[in-house]
């Protein structure tokens, strides 16, 4: 809440001009100002006059505002502006205006739902985003997070610090942040100096856990009871839902060692949830998907070559990493199927995503050519594994070699999964592999099944101990024809069964702790001094564990006209990757879901719900393309919303750098997209 000016304030700090009071810390004052030049509220971080020019406060100062423009916005307050080098320096971020957590919590009691499943997301999305810019926050607590619009953004970075040891700008004495969402080893004084994110990871899970139950999971009378409990008790979290009690569990681990990193969290709340919560809020599940890619990678998800003109969107971070890699016009938009919505009509409920690409032309798996080989499309996805001829110690030269071919949306599957796909083996030296909790793009850590003409092997790589192998049986394979390849990974019994035409050919357990969720890659093993091609075609992938839910749409071969949320319309490729979508009105969604008619949500004119279904599909030698811009009362049908008016292509792919969604509507006609139309849903 703001509060007035004291006569001692500033009126003006640069060229903002000083409005009210949000906030004062050990190290300064939060200004609510405004930008003259725009007319924005902004949010201005002052360090206090008497500190200004104190090294050692100057110094952290200026790490804050370095750390702080590294950081995407992804459910956080966006950094605006800094000057580490006025009189008294400042840093200007967003003006989230809303309640915190902890204002929420105290007037409305505990979060439940799709609520409190909204609040998990947002804050590990903002967690994923800091840490991958290489900083830990430090000081995450009910207060720092911040609702505007319904979305939860984390604030105040006046405590982060690089991950680099040496920036340390905090007298050893001191103990920052708030004692009932601090991790063991932020209570030794002798680790504080080497903590890593993980600290974050905790802090997490007792947010959550306040958020969902209006009490932290080791508070005591006092101080002292609170630490004993942190360092030596388990946490108090019976009030959470099943599903997200797991996870704060595991985020309270005494051990650091053994919690999830931050895009794990996201991996994991981003493919489970209760049936019964609702769907994301757009923004906040297209936020937390590009946080995801960003805490994976350290510099953005891998470049894909440029396939002339696509219509899609991408977060600005995404933008940067991959924009200039992959061609004029272009852009990608990575993250994953959405989690925690019901599958729109009729059927069995799914599970998590599911992706369904016959892999006839380039759409969702690929890569660029490496020394280790290349993905091409000749007849399917062929994929060529080299020997190491290019390195120098003929030891490393006698190692097998492996190329994989991700999946470019990058879209992570839970713990059960299944998946199908057809794979020729060029010849007798050829070896086919699956990757599948995948969590990394170049050298995966995750298991894999390798399918030779003489063996099928299971394995796994934590990146830690190398190749492990679980499993193995000597099988004929022939060479030359396309085998159906099946793998079930059946969570409940922690064992992964691989099928080759039907029949059973091996099964083995899945021991590894950290590898519980990830992606589905397609690709080939060579062994030493030798090359291996081998073709996939016909891949379904899918969460669970039964291969007939979801069915393969019939639209796949058929007939279908129908709403769906674009990844990519690749015009000159001729294909594209949709995910049918249902419309609804903000009204509608709130009484489906049971959301409270105060919501946010229910005021927007139109919203859609997610089908969780991926497909790609060719799209026909000669395309209609709509657009409703030119006259939207002339060019949308009244009862479908989609746009009426044709044009051209390159009039209809607009490109965009916003996360907007691309809402379209699809006809379909023998398999293929024969009309693309944009929807007006203003």
């Amino acid at each position: 809440m703001a509060d007035p000016l004291r006569s001692t304030d500033p009126r003006t700090i640069g060229r903002y001009r000083t409005l009210k009071r949000l906030g004062q810390g050990g190290m300064g004052s939060v200004f609510l100002a405004e930008d003259p030049a725009s007319g924005r509220l902004v949010a201005v971080k002052v360090i206090r006059p008497e500190f200004a020019h104190e090294p050692e406060f100057r110094a952290r100062f200026r790490s804050e505002v370095n750390r702080a423009r590294q950081v995407p916005p992804f459910c956080t307050a966006e950094v605006l502006d800094a000057d580490p080098d006025h009189e008294t320096p400042y840093l200007v971020v967003e003006y989230v205006d809303g309640p915190s957590l902890a204002d929420v919590v105290t007037e409305q009691g505990p979060l439940t739902g799709g609520s409190l499943h909204g609040v998990a997301v947002g804050v590990g999305a903002a967690l994923a985003a800091i840490h991958g810019a290489g900083v830990i926050h430090r000081d995450l607590k009910p207060r720092n997070v911040l609702f505007a619009l319904g979305t939860p953004k984390v604030i105040d970075f006046g405590i982060a610090r690089p991950l680099e040891p040496t920036s340390f700008h905090t007298r050893a004495e001191e103990v920052v942040g708030t004692l009932a969402y601090m991790a063991p080893e932020r209570l030794d004084p002798e680790t504080d100096r080497g903590l890593t994110p993980a600290v974050d990871v905790f802090a997490w899970g007792a947010v959550v856990t306040y958020a969902g139950t209006g009490r932290t999971p080791f508070g005591g009378d006092s101080p002292a009871v609170t630490a004993a409990r942190i360092l030596t008790q388990p946490p108090r979290i019976h009030d959470l839902p099943p599903y997200l009690a797991e996870l704060v569990t595991a985020a309270l681990e005494k051990e650091p060692g053994n919690r999830p990193t931050a895009p794990e969290l996201l991996d994991r709340l981003l493919v489970t949830g209760g049936p019964s919560a609702p769907p994301l809020p757009p923004d906040l599940q297209r936020s937390a998907e590009a946080a995801q890619q960003s805490g994976r990678y350290q510099t953005g998800p891998r470049r894909r070559a440029g396939r002339g003109r696509l219509l899609g969107v991408v977060a600005a971070v995404t933008l940067t990493a991959v924009g200039a890699a992959i061609g004029t016009g272009t852009l990608l938009r990575p993250g994953l199927s959405p989690a925690s919505a019901p599958t729109p009509g009729a059927g069995p409920a799914i599970s998590g995503p599911a992706l369904f690409d016959t892999l006839g032309r380039e759409a969702f798996f690929g890569a660029e050519p490496e020394a280790s080989g290349s993905c091409t499309y000749q007849k399917g996805l062929r994929v060529l594994a080299k020997p190491r001829d290019d390195v120098s110690s003929p030891a490393f030269a006698a190692e097998p070699t492996g190329m994989q071919c991700p999946d470019y949306l990058a879209t992570v599957f839970p713990p059960s999964q299944n998946i199908t796909v057809r794979a020729t083996l060029a010849n007798d030296q050829a070896c086919a592999a699956i990757w599948f909790r995948a969590t990394e793009a170049d050298g995966p850590a995750g298991y894999r099944v390798k399918i030779c003409a003489d063996q099928v092997e299971l394995t796994s790589n934590t990146n830690r101990v190398g190749a492990t192998t679980i499993a193995e049986v000597k099988r004929d394979t022939s060479a030359g024809t396309a085998h159906r390849i099946g793998v079930i990974v059946d969570a409940d019994n922690d064992q992964a069964i691989v099928s080759i035409d039907g029949a059973e050919a091996l099964r083995g357990p899945l021991t590894e702790d950290s590898l519980v969720s990830g992606q589905v890659m397609f690709g080939s093993v060579a062994a030493p001094k030798t090359r291996s091609t081998v073709t996939f075609t016909d891949a379904e992938l899918r969460s669970g564990t039964d291969p007939a839910v979801p069915a393969a749409p019939a639209y796949l071969t058929g007939d279908d006209a129908f709403t769906a949320r674009t990844d990519m319309v690749y015009n000159d490729g001729r294909v594209a990757i949709f995910e049918k979508v249902e419309v609804i009105t903000g009204k509608e969604y709130c009484d489906r879901f049971g959301l409270e008619n105060t919501s946010p949500q229910c005021d927007v004119a139109y919203t859609t719900v997610p089908g969780r279904i991926k497909v790609t599909l060719p799209i026909a030698a000669k395309p209609q393309y709509f657009d409703f811009v030119s006259n939207p009362e002339k060019c949308t049908d009244p009862q479908t919303r989609a746009a009426t008016c044709r044009v051209p292509f390159s009039d209809f792919a607009v490109i965009q750098d916003s996360a907007k969604d691309q809402q379209v509507h699809l006809t379909i006609k023998n398999g293929e997209v024969v009309a693309v139309a944009k929807l007006n849903l203003g």
